[in-house]
């Protein structure tokens, strides 16, 4: 499942995401910015940053897969709070 879109996180969600995964150059955070906050382009956000599509749609990914363990914590403590 794809939990990040193209202007669907604030700033602080960005940062909080990028927090627990690997360390990450402030080219790419930038571009993740300008995609996930912003609501550029992927192709207009690399350009933007100077970072090569590839290396964006790589970052994209790894914090997607962090988005996605987020959001089972959170539905652990969901469910845990209706039982």
């Amino acid at each position: 499942m794809k939990y990040l879109h193209k202007g669907s996180q604030s700033q602080e969600r960005l940062d909080a995401l990028l927090s627990f995964g690997k360390s990450t150059s402030e080219d790419i955070k930038a571009a993740l910015s300008d995609y996930l906050v912003r609501g550029i382009s992927k192709t207009n956000a690399a350009a933007l940053n100077f970072v090569p599509a590839p290396n964006l749609t790589r970052a994209l990914k790894r914090l997607d897969v962090v988005a996605g363990k987020v959001e089972e914590v959170k539905e652990l403590d969901w469910s845990s709070r209706l039982g």
